[in-house]
């Protein structure tokens, strides 16, 4: 019998200013496998205020990435972008790429990251995530996924029921299980996102609390993508888009309880405004706004 000849993946890498970051990931979460990943390296020479973006396809799939290409072009017309560096990746080299950029991560007072090929004794206060992030985005890296890790920390209560939109790793939803959340839904549209998932949940010990399935809110996504309609949520979580969570507000609402709260994340520091009045106008007034860099966290609940 034949064995299975593993991927060889094409690696994106494009560099931008902060204030088309967004615009960025949106056209290659659009185009790429698993979504994009957002490195920010501060402290390299001659790269402030430049944030890298990376994007994965299957090496043989030319058509997507001409097509991607095309799109990175036009972007760069208008937007301060890099021209995109393409890099062949063989199965290891795609496994060695991200543990260069995901060391143990300390978030908030208690929440300890941990990649899977390290070592750690985690204190008797930690609550410690083992991950290991796959081709799915939500590592803990990234400012929007540590204001949502610090959101949690302090608005959990135990027995809580959570709904976690746009789960990529799975993070937040371990994050809230392991804080004692009595039930989490974990959605993700994306396919890879959700294996993943599911992996990181069942290596966390928390797989008769957390599930992880293909879904979204709203009715933006292709209609193939199953919609959750279940509601009475008492937290919800949404780490994703400034316009995704725009579009979804509606949704958002329909999803909680009276009275039930929201974290709503990835919005970049100039759409926050616009994302607030759109949670507003859907009966989700904004009680706080947590900011870390030019990232934004808009925290509130339904009226």
């Amino acid at each position: 019998m034949g064995s299975l000849r593993p991927k060889r993946w094409v690696e994106i890498s494009v560099e931008a200013d902060r204030d088309c970051v967004d615009d960025l990931v949106n056209l290659l979460a659009k185009h790429c496998v698993g979504g994009a990943v957002v490195e920010e390296r501060p402290d390299e020479p001659g790269r402030a205020g430049r944030i890298t973006v990376k994007g994965f396809l299957f090496a043989q799939d030319k058509q997507t990435r001409q097509r991607l290409e095309v799109a990175l072009l036009l972007l760069s017309r208008v937007s301060p972008i890099s021209e995109p560096r393409i890099t062949l990746l063989e199965p290891e080299d795609w496994a060695e790429s991200w543990k260069a950029f995901f060391p143990p991560q300390h978030i908030g007072n208690h929440t300890v990251i941990v990649p899977t090929w390290h070592e750690y004794t985690p204190q008797p206060h930690e609550v410690v995530i083992r991950l290991d992030p796959g081709m799915a985005f939500g590592t803990g890296l990234h400012a929007s996924t540590r204001l949502c890790l610090v959101a949690i920390e302090r608005l959990l209560q135990p027995g809580m029921n959570v709904l976690d939109v746009g789960t990529g790793s799975g993070i937040l939803a371990i994050a809230a299980a392991l804080q004692g959340a009595k039930r989490v839904q974990a959605l993700d549209i994306d396919p890879v996102a959700v294996q993943v998932a599911r992996e990181n949940v069942e290596l966390n010990g928390v797989g008769a609390v957390v599930r992880v399935e293909r879904g979204t809110l709203g009715a933006g996504p292709p209609p193939e993508i199953p919609r959750h309609t279940e509601s009475g949520y008492d937290l919800l979580l949404v780490n994703i888009l400034a316009e995704v969570i725009i579009d979804m507000a509606p949704a958002i609402a329909k999803a909680l309880r009276p009275g039930g709260i929201y974290v709503g994340s990835g919005i970049i520091s100039e759409r926050a405004d616009d994302v607030a009045e759109a949670l507003r106008e859907a009966g989700l007034p904004v009680d706080e706004r947590q900011q870390e860099e030019d990232w934004v966290a808009l925290i509130g609940h339904k009226a």
